[in-house]
């Protein structure tokens, strides 16, 4: 396996996370931010700017992660003529990761619905 081989595969698998550890360290940041500066006064369209644009990146963060489970799942069978198992395993391997990255970016979402900000 060469080197970009192995790095397509590892970010298939582990891009879901990626996704999902850059949302969840962009939410805690934005809200500390938010609270320290006192912009969480601050409306738009009459919702708080804070569970606006923490809900906007939760949009954009399952937007990607459903691309790389969309890629993944089409993902050809086999590249070269015998069938490989371990390619298989990996490709399923990558649809759970991102499903399980779907469920964190909506459980880190959630509490911006639910308890208003600095709260």
């Amino acid at each position: 396996m060469d080197n970009a081989s192995f790095i397509r595969k590892t970010f298939s698998v582990l891009g879901g996370l990626l996704i999902w550890a850059a949302y969840f360290g962009f939410v805690y940041v934005f809200n500390a931010l938010a609270c320290a500066r006192s912009f969480h006064r601050l409306h738009l369209l009459g919702f708080s700017v804070v569970p606006l644009t923490i809900l906007s990146g939760a949009a954009i963060a399952a937007t990607g992660v459903l691309v790389l489970m969309f890629i993944a799942l089409r993902a050809p069978d086999h590249v070269e003529d015998t069938r490989d198992s371990s390619a298989d395993f990996l490709r399923h391997l990558a649809v759970g990761v991102a499903l399980l990255s779907l469920l964190a970016i909506g459980w880190i979402g959630l509490p911006a619905i639910i308890v208003p900000p600095c709260g």
